[in-house]
């Protein structure tokens, strides 16, 4: 059987996971840099085929590629937010015709879904890939509305990805306000190996809790500093750098060092990954073939910037 691959990609202060899964299977979260998107997926899908792309909500640095992505690769299925709660931008209400015109499935998810990529369904197939997506609730969104501390960031889709006693959790750009209705729902109780940590690591999508109660081995962070975004933010970066140095086990990578990010699979009964990662900048439209080990990322130094400036 073929392994279950994931690809973080180095897209600066933006988002884009592309998964194979081992049937070759393409699930794409988020999409940004659309020729990297392009370069990759024409590797490891040269048939063009997508199973389903995941749009966690609708800022530019989580959709910019997707319109592009509709229009020169087969997508079977789009899930996004449901963002009527948020006007949103003319781009992104094009990406929405363009899935009508298309005739590809579209969910606006406001809730719950589980689905298995490669085929089956619960509990037979409960050894398989599992795809679990989180969406906000219409009631959380109004409430949060209705005391004017509503923005975009709270329609964030996080999508927790099960392989055997492998578990990822992707969590969009999803804030405090989010993490907590679900810890009240008991939701994201279970630990997971890797966490792709929400909102460029601020400190509204990232808290020590989170991380203690997680618990991942392997915490990204898809951010670049120097870009003039100030993210990761000053607190983010002093709870990534007490994490990172709470175990030998735990290592907290920022993309602007490390590159696009592979994680390999291949015996999802031990639970156990493999990472490589690639030394691409943001902007590069390809990359490279060489595979490095997973690159250390200094925080004190991070740190230390953000206290002085």
């Amino acid at each position: 059987m073929n392994a279950l691959e994931i690809y973080v990609l180095n897209t600066g202060q933006a988002d884009t996971t592309i998964i194979r899964t081992p049937c070759k299977n393409i699930i794409i979260i988020d999409a940004y840099r659309p020729a990297k998107m392009a370069y990759l997926l024409n590797q490891i899908a040269p048939e063009g085929k997508i199973s389903q792309l995941i749009l966690t909500h609708p800022h530019l640095d989580h959709y910019l590629a997707a319109s592009k992505l509709l229009m020169d690769f087969h997508v079977r299925k789009v899930t996004v937010a449901p963002f009527w709660h948020y006007a949103g931008s003319a781009g992104y209400h094009a990406i929405i015709n363009r899935v009508h015109a298309q005739q590809i499935s579209l969910r606006f998810l406001a809730g719950y879904e589980r689905n298995y990529p490669d085929g089956g369904s619960y509990p037979d197939f409960s050894k398989e890939v599992c795809l679990e997506l989180l969406g906000p609730p219409n009631d959380i969104v109004r409430n949060l509305r209705d005391s004017k501390a509503f923005n975009p960031n709270h329609l964030s889709i996080i999508t927790r990805l099960i392989y055997g006693k492998f578990s990822m959790v992707f969590a969009g750009d999803a804030q405090m306000e989010n993490w907590a209705y679900y810890d009240r729902e008991g939701m994201l109780e279970d630990e997971c190996k890797v966490l792709k940590a929400a909102h460029h690591g601020s400190s509204r999508g990232t808290q020590w809790e989170r991380l203690e109660r997680l618990s991942p081995n392997l915490v990204i962070v898809s951010s670049d500093p120097e870009s003039g975004h100030n993210l990761p933010d000053l607190i983010g970066s002093a709870t990534f750098l007490g994490y990172d140095i709470s175990a030998n086990s735990r290592t907290v990578a920022l993309t602007a060092d490390t590159g696009t990010i592979k994680i390999t699979i291949d015996k999802p009964d031990t639970g156990r990954f493999v990472t490589v990662c690639y030394g691409d900048a943001p902007g590069d439209s390809t990359i490279p073939d060489i595979e490095h080990p997973l690159r250390k990322t200094d925080w004190s130094v991070i740190l230390r910037k953000k206290i002085q400036a």
